[in-house]
């Protein structure tokens, strides 16, 4: 271990200077600190500042022109599914096709250029042909879980070099994202107000506020205002309503739940206690935090949630759900409490737009993620990157200058057409049942966090914690022990790459 922090500290001079000299303040390594104070704005309020840049219109900034050309992105296809895209083309019926139309012809008369897109089922293998040259799109728009691994073998442009023509620094690009993928001076994949998908995967948690009312439990609400909504408080509250009511021996998910919980959201969890997979060191490189004295007690914790026989793991019912007739187990959950039978699910935000089919029946609120005890100073929300996706322009585009000036006009347009759209009329105004949950909505977005671990996914870093608490017993020790050097040395090689 000493010899790699070492090993880290040399690489950590050299790219003081890098990042000194190439990237000013673009790669502030406190990433802790961008989290809570530099998340841009998602409310959709129009503050006075906002609304004299809207009579100026979005791309004003930019200069006129008459490009005469397509450029096509490629996106995800995911067969058409819930975490396929719709942020580039309108797709189909979604919500937010009309949007999505209305900001495409801001940018295609402003640059003179018509906006494509050709959907994939196979992102990673795309790239990697794109980079042999072998290419018909100009702009991808991968889950950033499958890009960030691909960014050290030298598939995409880095963006800085674009930065006259892409402003990083302006709110529609999301600095977060910037912050965590950022290393050396150099930007391979960031993400936008165009990316609804981002938005779509941030976790949170519905609550049943009918059975918070029957069984006389403490109102959620009031306890994320005072700082006690804390893993210890949802476990306590779902045994209080979780009932074998069904029928039938044993708690299945066809009686009432007080937690029903995904695996992913074990990561949720550790995010959401305060700790990383990895963050940058002071001189802005990635060193590995996943393991220390607090995330062995909050792993702990995060193992008895999903062991408690009074909470059922999603995934474990899976087939019992689709036996049932449901699309899937996390469907079958949303059911449970659409139908007054389950307290708390643990969703991404997408999954909210579902519930308004329960809007007669169901009386439900959103929370963000609890803390791991109450001592702790703020709340996070994780952006679980397996289906957020970033902007790349691969290396076979022989105008990369044209797809960063067509990626600057998107972000910017994006924001008060599809950003706005999907946030403030969709979700809050349309499926959301109470000013609480629109103020909470505002709260979970104001406290995002990417992890970085989590983004380059390091020797699978990223489904570390999940994999150790959703079995028998917990693993974390002696699978952090058997694994840390290929985590060190799965981030060497990014280091490496960078300070190339």
């Amino acid at each position: 271990m000493r010899l790699v922090k070492f090993i880290c500290l040399l690489l950590s001079l050299a790219l003081l200077i890098g990042l000194s000299a190439a990237c000013g303040v673009k790669d502030d390594p406190d990433v802790s600190k961008e989290a809570s104070s530099d998340v841009p704005d998602s409310s959709g309020d129009v503050s006075e500042k906002e609304s004299t840049e809207e009579e100026k219109g979005p791309l004003d900034h930019l200069e006129t022109q008459d490009l005469d050309r397509t450029v096509t992105f490629l996106v995800e296809n995911y067969a058409g599914g819930g975490y396929g895209s719709h942020e580039i083309m309108p797709f189909e019926d979604t919500s937010i096709a009309v949007y999505v139309s209305e900001r495409n012809n801001l940018v295609e008369e402003k640059l003179g250029v018509t906006i494509d897109e050709i959907r994939t089922d196979n992102m990673i293998n795309d790239l990697r042909i794109a980079a042999q040259g072998v290419a018909d799109f100009d702009v991808a728009m991968p889950y950033m879980t499958s890009a960030g691994p691909l960014i050290a073998e030298g598939l995409f442009y880095n963006l800085y070099d674009f930065d006259d023509i892409i402003n990083f620094d302006a709110p529609y690009w999301d600095k977060n994202a910037e912050n965590s993928m950022s290393l050396g001076g150099k930007l391979y994949m960031t993400t936008g107000d165009f990316s609804v998908l981002t938005m779509d995967v941030t976790h949170c948690t519905l609550f049943n506020k009918t059975l918070i009312d029957e069984k006389h439990l403490e109102d959620p609400y009031t306890l994320v205002k005072e700082g006690e909504w804390t893993m210890d408080k949802m476990l306590a509250m779902a045994k209080e309503v979780t009932a074998d009511t069904d029928g039938e021996p044993g708690i299945t998910f066809k009686d009432t739940v007080g937690l029903f919980i995904n695996g992913n959201y074990a990561n949720s969890l550790f995010i959401g206690s305060g700790e990383s997979f990895a963050k940058k060191d002071p001189y802005g490189v990635p060193e590995l935090t996943i393991y220390n004295n607090k995330s062995v007690g909050v792993v702990q914790k995060i193992f008895e949630i999903f062991s408690d026989d009074k909470v059922l793991h999603m995934e474990s019912f899976q087939t019992q759900a689709q036996a049932a007739g449901y699309v899937n187990c996390y469907a079958a959950a949303r059911d449970a409490l659409g139908n007054n039978r389950a307290l708390f699910v643990t969703i991404s935000l997408s999954d909210v737009l579902s519930m308004s089919n329960y809007k007669d029946v169901c009386d439900f609120g959103l929370l963000v993620t609890p803390k791991y005890t109450k001592e702790q100073d703020r709340y996070y929300s994780y952006i679980s990157i397996i289906f957020a996706t970033g902007c790349v322009i691969p290396i076979s585009n022989t105008e990369p200058e044209i797809a960063a000036l067509v990626l600057e006009a998107m972000a910017a347009a994006s924001t008060k057409t599809v950003k706005v759209n999907y946030y403030e009329r969709i979700l809050k105004l349309q499926k959301m049942q109470d000013e609480e949950s629109g103020d909470m909505l505002d709260f979970i977005f104001d406290n995002r966090v990417y992890d970085i671990g989590a983004l380059y996914n390091w020797n699978s870093m990223r489904d570390f914690v999940s994999t150790c608490v959703t079995g028998t017993t917990n693993t974390f020790i002696s699978s952090f022990d058997s694994q840390k050097s290929a985590f060190e040395s799965a981030m060497q090689d990014t280091i490496d790459f960078f300070s190339n």
